[in-house]
């Protein structure tokens, strides 16, 4: 591929964390039968044409591939606004999307002041499942139109539903019965993909291993070529609410690191690698020691290389490697506005991989 791809697949990048996730691509409206469910194919679950007794005002969809999809309902008097998402899960786990949706509320005082969450237990046994596989809070509200606001997040095989519901009406215990009662409503299959109980995140319980900002590392065009093909078979789709292949138990926890992009979360409290989570839907930017460049070593032990994957929905792009594990901020801020190495698409039809000359241009 020509050095604009890279050029191209960086400005994207760059747009991505500009703002939401979603800054780069575009929200179109679905066509929907008024007072009709509308079926979510690729997933099967039926965004409703009333919810919790409040009317759907608006679907759409962000992106071309349906894998990140929305509806609104409001109640006639404007008391009741709830939203239903449903998106692919292509990184991280719940406990991080649940983690950035609850610091969403938490840290918007223009909007809801300082709430103050309901007691009681996150974690609840969604429609369909046998284990406290979902996340749940609701919080009162001292500010805004609104008494209370909450958010839920459960598993649907590779697809994450999540509510949002705000009550003018409702107190934070009952909103969070209300939710509920929403979630069990919905026309679930008969059988669900059965998914591991869940919880929160905790913070780390030690810093990252950083070692000051790191430098691209050598040009290794065939670690490169590897890397997109590992990375499109870790992230091969299935079909409808199927459950993705298993991989081992994975303990998420939150870095102490603070981005105005998002926030830093670590695999089983690892100081060598940690994912960026943009927004709350299912996107970010993970980073790790490079799996590819230790499979293709001639020698032991290989130059150390660190990776770094902007992970969208049914994209990942591949960033030029780096000699140790970059700060948060140095990859937010300048690695991935820089050279890219791949793209590899990971949903649909056109599953290819594209690679940068960058990748190569280096090469012996």
């Amino acid at each position: 591929m020509k050095r604009v791809l890279a050029a191209t697949l960086g400005f994207a990048a760059a747009a991505m964390i500009s703002g939401t996730p979603a800054a780069a691509q575009q929200a179109t409206d679905l066509k929907v039968s008024a007072g009709k469910p509308y079926k979510h194919k690729l997933s099967g679950l039926r965004l409703p044409a009333t919810l919790a007794g409040a009317p759907r005002i608006k679907a759409i969809a962000i992106g071309e591939d349906l894998l990140d999809v929305s509806a609104s309902y409001e109640s006639s008097d404007g008391a009741e606004l709830l939203s239903l998402y449903v998106y692919r899960q292509a990184s991280g786990a719940l406990p991080v999307w649940f983690d950035r949706a609850r610091w969403a509320i938490e840290n918007r005082p223009d909007v809801y002041g300082k709430p103050v969450a309901a007691v009681g237990s996150p974690s609840f046994v969604p429609p369909g499942q046998q284990t406290e596989s979902g996340l749940i809070a609701a919080y009162t509200l001292n500010k805004g139109p609104y008494r209370s606001t909450g958010v839920a997040i459960l598993p649907f095989g590779e697809w994450l539903v999540k509510l949002r519901y705000s009550s003018k009406t409702l107190e934070s215990a009952s909103l969070a019965t209300a939710m509920r009662e929403a979630l069990a409503a919905l026309e679930w299959p008969r059988e669900v993909a059965p998914a591991p109980a869940t919880s929160p995140v905790a913070e780390c319980p030690t810093p990252l291993a950083l070692s000051g900002e790191a430098k691209p590392a050598s040009t290794n065009g065939a670690a490169a070529l590897m890397a997109a093909f590992m990375g499109l078979a870790v992230h091969a789709d299935t079909k409808k609410q199927d459950a993705p292949t298993p991989q081992p138990a994975v303990s998420w926890c939150r870095d102490a690191t603070i981005l105005k992009a998002g926030g830093v979360y670590r695999p089983n409290a690892a100081t060598d690698r940690y994912l960026i989570a943009l927004s709350d839907a299912g996107r970010g930017i993970f980073v790790q020691p490079d799996a590819a460049s230790a499979l293709l070593a001639e020698s032991k032990p290989a130059e150390p290389r660190w990776s770094v994957a902007l992970i969208d929905l049914g994209t990942i792009t591949n960033f030029q490697a780096q000699d140790r594990l970059p700060p948060p901020e140095q990859v937010v801020e300048h690695i991935i506005r820089g050279p890219i190495n791949s793209r590899v698409n990971t949903w649909g039809k056109d599953r290819s991989i594209n690679i940068s000359s960058g990748a190569f241009s280096e090469a012996k």
